[in-house]
């Protein structure tokens, strides 16, 4: 039996978040999820947490394994052993480009859901029940506020000014609120709690949350998952605004226009957000249909124009962003007085270009699908906001 002793395999799914689903495990990653029946699971938990072939032949003869062989094979063929990946230069610009940090992990979503008692049955439901409600009042306050102004939607004067860190700290907490209903709405929908990072999407910071397995779920509960976001967003909107009744706090008024305005951003389906993904699952259910179809064909070319636009958009920063390299490459001590502003530019200008450019290989794949000449397979599957 010939084994390479310089090749190091990781048992990727060890010490992976798991939940119990019916007569399986499903098991959760930071970018994807596994269906793994009793055994695989069993086995995992046997194996070391990495090493060569040899060592994991090594286990699986102590657990009883006739033909390790086969088994390791199998076990690297579906992905829970890989292969602990050498990094290129093209990965370390690859996650300078579009980095992801992981933020928060789902065991601690757990210890912070305890008070809910239990992942599944009718008191989830009702909860949610709950929050959709408030969320709904909180949301249609916030588009007063937006459309009609602070006069109109709270009805007391008004501070005078703004802070604005406060206002900052305030927009963040409610994106990783956001992010938490996703994970709720998971949980509650029978696939668990889902990690949470952080990324740059197109050229904009955002959380992310991880529901790849989403699929395994029907409409409904797609549907809820999709907008779990917009539902604990909307609560914590309405404490904020009731909070500007009693308070008059300008600073909150000012985040909570700020939270509608990135509500609104993630529910444009022409960005790879909420609005993208909800289409998307509605789209998949009817697909089928004529008129289906026919909506996704102008929908594709919507995307793809906006697409250019995009494009278009990134591209006129270059001449701002050569006239300051010039002036930093004359004047390099303007880097710690303003000329950071520069290397950001360049920053956002390459992610700018690397995002825009890979839509049209996704509108392109889309658009093979819908005329049949290929397969989209499902995707693994974060929520940006």
């Amino acid at each position: 039996m010939a084994i390479s002793a310089d090749v190091i395999y990781e048992n990727y799914l060890k010490k992976a978040y798991s939940v119990k689903d019916e007569q399986t495990l499903l098991v959760i990653t930071d970018t994807s999820c596994y269906q793994l029946n009793e055994e695989t699971a069993w086995l995992i938990a046997g194996l070391p947490a990495s090493g060569g072939q040899e060592s994991f032949f090594i286990s699986l003869y102590g657990l009883g394994i006739k033909a390790p062989q086969k088994i390791f094979d199998r076990l690297v063929s579906i992905g829970v052993l890989q292969k602990r990946p050498k990094h290129s230069w093209k990965d370390t610009l690859g996650s300078i480009l579009t980095p992801k940090i992981k933020f928060l992990s789902a065991q601690t979503q757990e210890n912070l859901f305890r008070f809910v008692g239990g992942s599944k049955g009718s008191r989830l439901n009702k909860i949610i029940k709950v929050l959709a409600g408030i969320s709904i009042l909180g949301l249609s306050w916030g588009a007063v506020l937006f459309f009609v102004g602070p006069g109109t939607a709270i009805p007391v004067p008004l501070s005078v000014k703004a802070d604005g860190l406060s206002v900052v700290l305030l927009v963040i907490l409610a994106s990783l609120i956001h992010e938490l209903g996703h994970s709720f709405t998971a949980m509650a929908s029978g696939i668990g709690l889902r990690p949470i990072g952080f990324s740059v999407y197109l050229i904009y910071p955002a959380f992310y949350t991880n529901v790849s397995g989403i699929d395994k779920v029907g409409l409904g509960k797609r549907t809820l998952i999709d907008c779990g976001g917009f539902i604990f967003q909307g609560v914590f909107l309405f404490l904020l605004l009731l909070s500007c009744v009693f308070t008059g706090s300008f600073t909150s008024v000012e985040a909570a226009r700020w939270i509608v305005v990135i509500i609104l951003f993630n529910l444009n389906p022409l960005f790879k957000t909420d609005g993208y993904w909800l289409y998307q699952d509605v789209y998949s259910e009817f697909k089928m249909k004529r008129w289906a179809r026919g909506a996704h064909y102008l929908y594709l070319a919507a995307f793809m124009l906006f697409s250019v636009y995009f494009l278009w958009i990134v591209s006129g920063w270059f001449g701002n962003v050569l006239h300051g390299l010039n002036t930093l490459a004359h004047s390099p001590s303007y880097l710690f007085s303003g000329g950071y502003r520069i290397v950001l530019g360049v920053y956002f200008i390459l992610i700018g270009l690397t995002g825009g450019l890979r839509r049209f290989q996704e509108g392109r794949l889309e658009w093979m699908e819908l005329r049949g000449t290929t397969s989209l397979q499902p995707q693994d599957r974060p929520t940006s906001d």
